[in-house]
């Protein structure tokens, strides 16, 4: 007698279970149901990047390439698909199935060359990496439905709903057009929370101005509901690490390989995770050749791991610092005051 009544129970829990979605689980259901597989053409190696590399260096050859790319073409980048473009978009193909962020620069170079087959696939790219929370990709869906982009109908509320969740996802870009968005539809106290979380002292005090006392304390609400939500700093603090030290690897890679010759891919993240951990230390450690010959004096001194920090030592941080020399001729002064040192 007792299954009689649990069996109805149970039923009820799970049909209540099955709606019970999440914002961004509802968000998620509307986008294409693609496997990265199906997603991803098949990329070309170039002189760079080959497949086999991992995602985190080729990520940071693939920004570096349409770094290059953009350099050299400026605003006729859109006219052309130069070799370096060409590069970019390869390197990000393979990076992209472990890297999910480069499928938005893929959704950029693609969605730049409109074509019925070119915005299905930038929809694509940015529809993929937004399932995965990337919000570069979120921020990249407000964009499209506000507008109407890539053929997709203009959906503004939609279009808002992705804003506020890249915004939660610690989108700089996004919380600071949420503010603006929802100030001008006469939402304020959406905008006075976000105005919070962003701790934007000038356009709180704006804000409150034309806020009456409900309104402010709905915001304040609402900014306490947000506190749980939203990426924490620390979590957006190690992300922005981990694209630093794609970014710069890459950078040593192209320009001075010879560094990481003999080094395994652990072992050339553990070195340049240490010199990224040195450059935020230290304000005056900012310019490229610093970086290079940084390295190239870690890697001198220290086969494998990560680099001690040299810029405690005066004499290598002054030579480190001296811009009438050249890269050369720092690394041999700087290890020859480490070789001095070590006696």
């Amino acid at each position: 007698m007792k299954f009689n009544n649990v069996l109805p129970l149970a039923i009820v829990a799970l049909l209540v279970g099955c709606d019970a979605l999440s914002p961004d689980e509802k968000l998620n259901k509307e986008l294409p149901n693609l496997s990265i597989q199906e997603l991803l053409p098949k990329p070309v190696a170039n002189q760079y990047c080959k497949p086999g590399m991992d995602s985190e260096l080729l990520y940071g050859l693939g920004s570096m390439q349409y770094d290059e790319d953009e350099r050299l073409y400026g605003i006729g980048r859109v006219l052309i698909e130069s070799k370096e473009l060409q590069m970019a978009k390869n390197c990000m193909i393979m990076a992209a199935p472990e890297y999910t962020r480069s499928l938005c620069f893929l959704a950029g170079m693609v969605g730049s060359r409109p074509s019925p087959e070119n915005n299905r696939e930038a929809f694509n790219y940015l529809a993929y990496a937004a399932s995965k929370n990337e919000s570069c990709a979120e921020s990249g869906l407000s964009d499209v439905y506000i507008v109407g982009k890539l053929d997709q109908e203009q959906d503004k509320t939609l279009g808002m709903r992705w804003l506020e969740r890249a915004a939660r996802h610690g989108d700089f870009d996004s919380r600071q057009d949420l503010i603006s968005l929802s100030s001008e539809q006469g939402n304020m106290p959406v905008a006075y929370a976000w105005a919070r979380i962003q701790d934007d002292a000038e356009k709180i005090a704006t804000l409150k101005i034309n806020m009456n006392p409900g309104q402010i304390a709905e915001g304040d609400r609402h900014y306490n509901q947000l506190l749980s939500q939203i990426t924490s700093q620390e979590v957006l603090k190690q992300a922005h690490r981990k694209e630093q030290i794609a970014l710069h690897s890459a950078d040593v890679y192209i320009n001075h390989p010879e560094a990481f010759e003999g080094m395994s891919p652990v072992e050339r993240r553990a070195l340049m995770a240490s010199v990224v951990d040195t450059l935020s230390l230290y304000p005056d450690f900012t310019k490229r050749q610093q970086l290079y010959a940084y390295v190239l004096i870690a890697r001198r001194t220290q086969s494998t791991g990560p680099a001690v920090d040299l810029w405690q030592n005066p004499a290598v941080r002054a030579v480190l610092n001296d811009k009438n020399m050249n890269i050369d001729e720092v690394v041999a002064k700087a290890l020859a005051i480490l070789a001095k040192n070590s006696k």
